[in-house]
């Protein structure tokens, strides 16, 4: 029983990762300087297929823009970041919990 636990657990923290690394190569892409980028939090919610990811990078004037959240989207053609703001990450937390039509 034990094993079985351990093994549900690695699969679930498997994807996590799979998750994460995918949401911040979309971020990437949208970044002034993709190779600056330092990533924090990662929270998605499996229901609405939209995470919240924690970017700091450098912005075009080659300063470090500081913590800012990138909403991001799981769709059938792959991740896609709908935003990158200067916001609390409660509040694109807030924003992930949401379903839309």
């Amino acid at each position: 029983m034990k094993k079985l636990a351990l093994l549900a657990t690695l699969t679930l923290l498997s994807a996590c990762n799979s998750n994460r690394s995918a949401a911040e190569d979309a971020v990437r892409e949208s970044l002034k300087d993709p190779d600056s980028a330092k990533f924090g939090d990662f929270s998605f919610n499996e229901k609405t297929q939209k995470g919240c990811l924690t970017v700091n990078a450098k912005n075009e004037m080659g300063g470090y823009t500081g913590d800012q959240q990138a909403h991001v989207m799981k769709t059938e053609e792959g991740w896609v970041t709908v935003a990158i703001a200067d916001i609390p990450a409660s509040l694109c937390r807030k924003a992930q919990d949401t379903v839309t039509e």
